[in-house]
Formats: structure tokens, sequence, C-alpha cells
């Protein structure tokens, strides 16, 4: 077993230290974008809570223990299911973890539970957690990976030692990608789209249809660029009616939205996969409008989640754009 951390050593250390120290936290949340590593840090903690021989505050990565984390199959490891539409997790899921915490662990000393991208998880299942986070077993430990912590109540925050988890610097980010084996021209592709992303890079590559959903958003931005909602609402109508296309769609217009917020108040730092486009749109709209565009597409993505109909929603969102733009 093999850790490479990019951007996060200061995090990685930290973790290391707590295990060490014996003051490993009881419930711990990694917040961040998609792909910066919040699964494989989580990954990493239970490595750190369960390994049988570490070494200099390392997991060794040799014992049966580390070897069945690796693989998935360690017993005291509870990957909580989710269900439903939505792809959330119920409120019958959290009362049947609260149920088995109670149970003692199978090969170890602990038993960790891991609730993976808790996006908008349901208030009811929140409420449902927050008394055996508040007071767990002595064996047991509860890991939440998420976009951010506002996915979550302040009273679940409250009781969870929270780590931001960050993109690392596109040097970092083409090193890790040459590691992996990928060709210059795909690292030089992948990184001008998701910069230091390690893992948004990664699926950059590997996956078509994010690369089409890449040349979705462009078309998508150099539609806004014109002013033709007809053209944005042809664009839009292209994703059809899968909602996780349509919510990674979004969110990628999105990220170009906030870059060209932030260009044209005279910041260069960039998010989004289409930088060439985002100074073209701020050469057309101003900060404000482009404020008011994301405000209407994050309005967009939480109806698609909440499951309104993907049609009208589009819709509806088209116009709003060509609203703004016209203003």
């Amino acid at each position: 077993m093999k850790f490479n951390f990019y951007g996060n050593q200061q995090l990685v250390s930290l973790l290391e230290k707590m295990t060490e120290n014996n003051k490993a936290a009881k419930t711990v949340l990694f917040f961040g974008e998609k792909g910066t590593g919040r699964k494989t840090l989580a990954k990493y903690y239970c490595t750190l809570l369960l390994c049988e021989n570490p070494v200099n505050s390392k997991p060794c990565g040799v014992c049966r223990t580390c070897r069945n984390i690796e693989n998935h199959v360690h017993p005291d490891i509870i990957y909580a299911e989710k269900s439903g539409k939505l792809g959330g997790y119920s409120v019958d899921t959290a009362k049947q973890i609260c149920s088995d915490a109670f149970i003692k662990p199978n090969n170890s000393d602990k038993k960790i539970y891991i609730f993976a991208d808790c996006h908008a998880m349901d208030v009811r299942t929140q409420n449902t957690l927050l008394k055996i986070i508040e007071e767990p077993p002595e064996h047991a430990y509860f890991i939440f990976t998420a976009n951010s912590k506002n996915d979550f109540l302040p009273t679940i925050i409250s009781r969870c030692s929270s780590f931001g988890v960050s993109v690392c610097a596109e040097d970092e980010c083409r090193e890790a990608l040459t590691e992996r084996g990928y060709t210059s021209s795909q690292i030089d592709s992948a990184v001008n789209c998701f910069h230091g992303n390690i893992g948004m890079c990664i699926s950059f590559i590997e996956d078509e249809l994010l690369q089409k959903s890449v040349e979705l958003t462009k078309t998508l931005v150099n539609s806004i660029i014109s002013n033709d909602e007809y053209s944005l609402t042809v664009a839009f109508n292209m994703l059809g009616k899968d909602r996780n296309a349509i919510k990674e769609a979004l969110t990628l217009l999105d990220r170009q939205l906030r870059d060209c917020a932030v260009i044209s108040c005279g910041n260069d730092e960039k998010i989004g996969c289409y930088p060439e486009g985002a100074y073209r749109l701020a050469d057309i709209i101003t900060a404000s409008q482009a404020m008011k565009i994301h405000s209407a597409v994050n309005k967009a993505w939480y109806a698609v989640e909440s499951n309104v109909n993907t049609t009208l929603v589009l819709s509806a969102l088209s116009a709003e754009i060509a609203s703004v733009c016209s203003q």
C-alpha cells in the first residue's frame, strides 16, 4: 500500500500526530471540491487508526489490516449505503448504523463508519445521527466526506473535527499524472482544464463523458458570450435527462462564472475548464452579472438535485441567463 499526497502534507502530518498521541478524533469531516483526495484521506485515516505495526507514525502497509483496507475487505470499516433516486443517505440507513455501532468490532478494537459524498444530506438523517456522534461507543468512529461544511447542520459540524482538503500546485499535479504514466499531451489538456485537481485531471483523461461535459461547457460559455438564448437552450437540451450529467455541466459552468468574476476584479487565479472563455466572458459581462448568473445556476443545480423536471429547470435557466446578459 502506498499513499502519495500532493498539496495536503500539513493535513496528513496532523492526522499522523493525532493518532500517534492517542488523540484521534472520533468524528471527522474531510471537505473540499471533488477530485482533491477526500476519500483517499478518509482511507488513510482508517489505516492510521487500525494499522497493526505503524512505522514512524505511518501505516506499515504490509500487515493484514493494511492489506485488507487496501482491498476494501476490512470487516470493521463500514461504508454507509446510499439509496433513492437522489442517491442520498436515508433515515433507515442512519438508524441501522446507530444500532450497529454498539456491536463490538470483528477483528480490531475500532469500528469505522464512512459516509462518502454527503452533498445535501437529508436533515432528518443528520438529526438521526446526531446522538451517536455526540456520544459514540468507545470503539466507534465516523468519517464524512463532502464538498463543503455547509452541507451539514451546525449541530453536526460542532461535533466534528473538520479538515479542508485542497488542490495542489499545477507542477505537483503534473508530477502525479506523470507517475501514473500519462502522456505529456494528455497531461497538458487535463491540467489546462482542471489545474491542480489531480482526481479531476485523471477523470478527464480517462472518462469520455467528462471530456464531452467540458466541450459542452465551452459551448455554453460561448453562447453566453454571444448572448444567444437559442444556442444556449440547444446546448442545455444536449444534456438530456441524466441528472448527474446536468449537475456536472452546471458545476463546470459555475466555475467559469467564478473565474469571470475574479478576472473582472483583477485576480488571475483560475479554477474553470475553459480559461480562454473566462477572459472573453469577463470582457462581455461584469462581475455583478456573473454573480447573478451564478445564483441562477446554483438555484438550477439544487432544483435538479431535488428531482424537479429538468427540461423546465434548464429552460428557465436559459431565459434567466439571457435576461441578465441583456441588462
